[in-house]
Order: structure tokens, then sequence, then C-alpha cells
């Protein structure tokens, strides 16, 4: 009795201790698919296919000049038409390079699909296309309009990647929402433990 009751408060450590991590997201699901930016699954899956931008005529991507959303959709699209039955999409994003997608299908009995490890730049947990596990403190929010000299993704991360550690020197945490053809915003945030 004695051991299965250290093992419980063991289980139940761990998993505190898991999911209180400030890295951990919930991913959004679009088209049905998880869309994973600058994050990888938690679950177990496969790789079953990559769709690319290389070679694209899309008219939203070309208008927009590689902005995120056109890119992501497109992505999207392209992946739905090559893999119906797939789970999710890591997506890999260049300046100047071809924008690629993996697609992937979770291990049979997987568990949290729809959980992520953030990646961390300059010290800033930064969230795209999804939300910090952990509760979090709002500091204010970030603005930067496009330009037509670096309206890509990466471009405009690093952008209010820096504007967040100028106005937000405290910030641990960035989530990003980008606007196709508007005001891309990033909401700075702490967590709380």
């Amino acid at each position: 009795m004695k051991k299965k009751l250290l093992t419980l408060i063991i289980l139940v450590g761990l998993l505190n201790i898991s999911y209180s991590q400030n890295n951990i997201a919930t991913v959004n699901k679009i088209q049905g698919f998880y869309i994973f930016s600058d994050n990888q699954p938690m679950a177990e899956y496969d790789v079953i296919g990559e769709v690319t931008t290389n070679g694209h005529n899309d008219n939203d991507i070309n208008n927009s000049g590689g902005q995120y959303q056109p890119v992501r959709d497109y992505l999207i699209k392209t992946a739905r038409q090559v893999n119906y039955t797939a789970d999710g999409l890591i997506l890999t994003l260049v300046n100047g390079g071809t924008d690629k997608a993996v697609i992937i299908k979770f291990k049979e009995n997987a568990q949290n699909k729809s959980q992520a490890k953030v990646i961390q730049y300059q010290g800033v947990y930064l969230f795209v296309d999804c939300e910090p596990l952990k509760e979090t403190k709002y500091l204010g929010s970030i603005k930067s309009k496009i330009s037509f000299s670096s309206p890509q993704y990466s471009s405009l991360r690093d952008k209010l990647l820096k504007k967040c550690k100028g106005e937000y020197p405290d910030s641990k945490g960035l989530i990003i929402k980008f606007v196709s053809g508007g005001t891309d915003t990033g909401d700075a945030i702490k967590f709380l433990d």
C-alpha cells in the first residue's frame, strides 16, 4: 500500500513538472491539421510527406509578398491534396528561400496531439498559431506594420521580438498574431508561478 501511494505521489509530481513548463503550448487546428510553427509536436508521429511553395502560382502568396498566413494556408491546402488522412504540419518558413511543411501522422494511441514544445529566441518563448498552456500575465501589445522590403515570416517575427524586448524587457513569452495585409501584433507575457 505504501509503495502504491509513493508511486502515485511521484507520478503526480512528474505530471505537475511537465505541465508547468513555460515552453508548452496548445496549437491551433486549421482545416483539420494541427499547425506547428516554431515549435515541435509533443506526441510521437511519423513523417508521411512534404510539400513546398516551390513553383507555386498562388495569387494570395504573390499579392502578399510571402506573408505568413497566405503561405501557411497554401501549404495546408497543398498538404490536404497530397494526404487527406494526415494529422498535422510542421512548417519551416525561410526568407528568400522555399517554404515547406512536413506532413505528419500521429502514432496510434498518441497522447497530447495538440501540444507542442515552443522554441525560445533570445530568451523569449514565441507562440505562433498556438497559446501557452501555463497561465500567463499580459504585459502589453506590440505592433508591426508590414514593409514591402521584409514582409516574410522570419523577418516580421524577428522585428516583433526586437520590439517586445525593447518595450517589455521582463517579457518571457510573445504570442504572435499575423494578419495578412494588416497589422501584425504580439502580446508580451510573463508566466505565473
